[in-house]
């Protein structure tokens, strides 16, 4: 048997054919179909990384124009300010302005804010033009270089600043080289221009300045007569740009061009690495009619954080899939056994290869749920297809529960933009993007919270859909609001500061009135113990008089004192500051002497003003005294009065100002200065510069107190060698000037009666004595009810004379309303060291109301009393039902009773207030009282009682005032004000008793 019978026989080369050809297809399927998974992962990564990409632009390129549009804004107030202050503002004005905006703490970039003027003259050659550079704040180092410098004879800036010149518009310059940087290298620079247009501003009120620009730049022949310069920012480009790549700057680098990007016009980002980026963006920004080209490319930080294997894994398994299935169908050709176990290492080989295919994919969730905002995706139906972690986070739905939820149903209420949106309107997208939108959404819970909603429009599977970054503001939110909270506290901590401040100069002020009054009494108790001791001693005379200047003295100290403290009594009436001023001229003279020149100025056209003359002119004397003290007898005094406007921005700065007409009387010296620590304290009373003994320290105090008190205020201005100037500012009068008083004749005594009333007495006993010395009949009485029992008993009393300020629950002011009820015709005269109560109202004495101010001689005695006297007119008519009524408060808290005074006559009522039950029925028994507002706990008889007194009169309605609830013990018709209560409250119950009063047939109250 040959040995060829044994070997098997060859296979058929049809069947090894057909294997080869089965392996090989399937090799090809399955490295066809990997290709296609491999682009597919390729191209949505790519998509991942450019929308990353072009957020990260669009957010600079936002941010670029925000930074500009602010700073145009500062150029533009700075612009503002200039105008408001023809023809140009002072540099010190124009420093403390641009001090307030901390440019280098809050607008990086800004190098200066300066104003250059066009320079026009007869010696230039026609047809040509120079700038000059008058002011630039900060005036540092680097600024102080632009001083003088001709930006118009530099083509870049003149091209701008002719720009801005001719269309009345900020105007930006090309890339220059700023003249601050000097001979160094440093930094790519542009500027910024606005034009100042000037009008006919002495022809018009300063409050009109604004509208120069807008009146002037709606004709263009008359920008040209106009035109007087620019308001202009310098900018570092370097610095400009700082901070606005946000917190991963490194992965994107950023180049900015000036009109075209080329190289000689890069001003920012200019030095790129070798080689190409991958993502390279131009975008072009209009800033002030200028393009800029910004430049972004992506950095190799950017491409390895975004970098993804998904792809390269994907196409590696798919090779790997594709050669083991071609194996295992030439294995499955083999034989089963060699195919099964081929298939069990293809099953492990798969399933490590999808492991790693897994593992990818947690990695891409991971990032996306690590990510600081929320990521969701949303179909064309508006249904949510993706949900990341800081989704879940914010809102509270987990991610089973927010699938094919609507995203609408997170944002509740109306929102129109968000509609758009997902209703992938085209008008709502920019290249596939949608705008950033700041929204309200809703939690699981219903909580608000504040989103940024920032979304791109994609295709999925031939449909749209957005994938959008939601970022949560409570954060930021919360911060600006503990922000305003630390600002508040530190407002807070300032005030409480003030009034440390406060308690130490009244810790001052008595040490210096305890100095000055003790030094008073000294003089007088020497003067009187020694006219004690040798009453017929031939100095007797001389030391009277000795006492009685030192009388005087302390009433100039008081009168001072109050006048600081804005507590003097005001006779002010309508006069013109001019005519006072030639009226003193002489006394000027003699109080200067022949060494100081005084020259006075006065605007023609001098308004009038509202203020107490005899005060005034001890306010332009001690002025002028100081003054002379400055100028060690020797210099130049002037004195100027003008008309003054104050507007909005001034009133800003000047913290005790006010807007409106002013008349401005201005005293300037030649003399030493002041240094600023003097300054700080020149209004503090009893602060002297001058040697112990040659000045009180008043005088200035005196001066701040008076003007303030008159409804205006003062400024000071000093230099150190230079010289002060004082600057009043009086508000102005509409009224005429009134007619100079009469010249009183001396005073004399008289036969008439007058009722003294005074709790002091001491004070009675000298009183009496002076006024029976001028022939007077006078019955005394300690306190306002002494003084009504008297007037009771029918003595005829003529003069009501009595203290201010004196014990009791009866104000003086209604033991004047009751004393003339009960004596129709009667005068009355008050008297008082300190009138804050019943003679004055803001200062100022209310119309027919007599004072004389303690400390007084007895000529002003005599003369004063004498004029009241003669001032009586008829005795008016009784009350008829038609009179005004009044409100009586009856409340024995002090603070309180005036509060609610107040109230009422805010509303347009009357209103008193005594503190008792028992005063308020003196009150009620004089008449005039149409209605009583009571508390419940009084001294004496209680609120309660009172109206139970009081219900029998239905004409007399009653509230009680209370902050609990009475029960049944309030008498019927009685009305209920419910402690805390507000003005709205006060007004409610006041209109219902004008309700009932016109229902009864009676006069309203008001």
């Amino acid at each position: 048997m040959p040995m060829s019978a044994h070997l098997p026989p060859e296979p058929d080369r049809a069947a090894r054919l057909l294997r080869r050809a089965l392996a090989l297809g399937t090799l090809c399927a399955g490295l066809a179909a990997t290709a296609l998974v491999w682009n597919g992962l390729r191209e949505g990564h790519d998509r991942e990384v450019r929308a990353e990409f072009d957020y990260r632009v669009r957010e600079l390129q936002a941010r670029i124009a925000r930074r500009m549009a602010t700073y145009q804004q500062v150029l533009r107030g700075a612009q503002a300010y200039a105008l408001a202050t023809p023809p140009l503002p002072g540099a010190a004005a124009f420093r403390t302005y641009v001090g307030t905006l901390q440019l280098r703490q809050d607008y990086p970039g800004i190098q200066g804010i300066g104003i250059a003027l066009v320079e026009r003259g007869a010696t230039m050659p026609a047809g040509t033009q120079r700038s000059s550079v008058v002011m630039i704040e900060p005036l540092d180092v680097m600024n102080r270089r632009a001083l003088g410098y001709d930006m118009f004879a530099e083509p870049v800036r003149r091209a701008a600043m002719e720009r801005a010149r001719d269309t009345g518009d900020a105007a930006l310059s090309g890339q220059v080289r700023l003249v601050q940087e000097g001979s160094g290298t440093g930094q790519p620079g542009f500027l910024m221009y606005l034009p100042l247009y000037a009008q006919a501003a002495q022809d018009m009120p300063m409050g009109a300045a604004n509208n120069v620009t807008n009146n002037v730049t709606n004709n263009a022949a008359k920008r040209g007569r106009a035109f007087q310069g620019w308001v202009y920012g310098a900018f570092r480009m370097h610095d400009f740009m700082t901070g606005l790549n946000g917190e991963r700057e490194a992965d994107l680098h950023v180049a900015v061009y000036d009109a075209t990007p080329e190289p000689p016009n890069c001003m920012y980002g200019c030095a790129y690495p070798d080689g190409t980026a991958r993502l390279d963006e131009l975008r072009t920004i209009a800033v002030a009619g200028r393009p800029w080209i910004l430049r972004v490319r992506s950095n190799p930080v950017f491409e390895e954080r975004m970098a993804s294997q998904q792809a390269a894994w994907a196409g590696v398994a798919g090779i790997i899939v594709s050669i083991l299935s071609a194996l295992l169908v030439w294995l499955l050709a083999q034989g089963r056994d060699r195919a099964r176990q081929l298939a069990r290492r293809i099953t492990e080989d798969l399933q490590r290869s999808y492991g790693k295919l897994r593992h990818e994919r947690s990695r891409l969730i991971s990032i996306l749920d690590n990510a600081n905002d929320a990521f969701v995706a949303v179909d064309a139906a508006g249904a949510i297809t993706y949900w990341n972690a800081q989704a879940e986070r914010i809102f509270g739905w987990n991610v089973t529960e927010a699938l094919g939820r609507p995203l609408r149903h997170l944002f509740p209420g109306e929102q129109p933009e968000l509609d758009r949106l997902l209703a992938f309107d085209a008008s709502a997208f920019e290249n596939g993007r949608g705008r950033r939108l700041e929204l309200v959404a809703a939690t699981r819970e219903g909580l608000p919270v504040p989103v940024e909603l920032s979304c791109s429009r994609v295709d999925s599977d031939g449909a749209p859909a957005l994938h959008g970054f939601i970022r949560d503001l409570s954060a930021s939110k919360a911060a600006a609001t503990r922000e305003a909270q630390r600002q508040q506290d530190l407002q807070q901590a300032r005030q409480a500061l003030s009034r440390a401040q406060k308690l130490e100069a009244v810790g001052k002020l008595t040490g210096g009135v305890a100095h000055d009054f003790n030094n008073v009494l000294q003089v007088i108790y020497g003067n009187v113990q020694a006219v004690a001791m040798a009453p017929r001693a031939p100095d007797t005379p001389r030391r009277l008089a000795g006492a009685l200047a030192a009388v005087e003295r302390g009433a100039n100290l008081s009168r001072q004192l109050l006048a600081f403290a804005r507590r003097q009594p005001l006779a002010p009436v309508v006069i013109n500051l001019a005519r006072l001023l030639r009226n003193i001229d002489d006394l000027l003279h003699r109080a200067l002497g022949e060494g100081i020149e005084l020259a006075t100025r006065v605007e023609a056209g001098l308004w009038n003003t509202l203020a107490d003359p005899n005060q005034l002119e001890n306010v332009v004397l001690n002025l002028a005294i100081n003054a002379r003290d400055a100028m060690a007898g020797q210099g130049r005094l002037t004195i100027e009065l003008s008309n003054a406007v104050l507007d909005e921005h001034y009133a800003a700065v000047v913290p005790d100002a006010v807007p409106g007409d002013y008349v401005l009387l201005a005293v300037s010296d030649t003399g030493s200065g002041m240094p600023p620590e003097v300054q700080e304290r020149v209004f503090e009373p009893f602060f002297t510069t001058k040697p112990e003994g040659e000045g009180t320290g008043l005088g200035l105090s005196m001066a701040y107190g008076f003007v303030r008190q008159t409804g205006g205020h003062i400024r000071l201005y000093s230099e150190v060698g230079v010289g002060t100037t004082m600057r009043l500012y009086f508000p102005r009068s509409g009224a005429p000037e009134a007619a100079p008083p009469d010249v009183p004749p001396p005073a004399t005594g008289g036969t008439e009666t007058i009722l003294l009333v005074d709790d002091d007495a001491d004070v009675r006993e000298t009183v009496t004595a002076m006024l029976r010395g001028l022939r007077y009949t006078v019955l005394e009485a300690a306190d306002a009810d002494e003084a009504i029992r008297v007037l009771r008993t029918g003595a005829p009393v003529d003069l009501l004379f009595t203290d201010v300020v004196m014990p009791g629950t009866l104000p003086v002011s209604e033991l004047a309303r009751v004393a003339r009820h009960l004596r129709p015709g009667l005068a009355v005269l008050f008297t008082s060291g300190y009138t804050q109560d019943a003679a004055q109202h803001g200062g100022q004495l209310e119309p027919g109301t007599h004072l004389l101010s303690k400390p007084y001689r007895r000529d002003e005695l005599a003369s004063k009393v004498r004029a009241v006297l003669d001032e009586r007119s008829d005795p008016p008519p009784q009350d008829s039902p038609l009179a005004p009524q009044r409100v009586l408060v009856v409340e024995d808290n002090d603070d309180l009773r005036d509060l609610t005074c107040e109230m009422i006559m805010a509303l347009g009522w009357q209103a008193t207030g005594v503190g008792s039950a028992e005063a308020a029925l003196e009150s009620l028994e004089a008449g005039g009282i149409g209605a009583v507002f009571t508390d419940v706990e009084l001294p004496g008889m209680s609120g309660l009682a009172l109206a139970q007194r009081l219900a029998d009169n239905p004409e007399l309605p009653v509230v009680i005032v209370s902050g609990r609830a009475l029960g049944d013990d309030v008498p019927p018709g009685v009305r209920f004000l419910f402690k805390p209560y507000r003005i709205d409250a006060v007004e409610e119950i006041l209109a219902q008793l004008r309700l009932q009063r016109q229902e009864t047939g009676e006069q309203g109250m008001d």
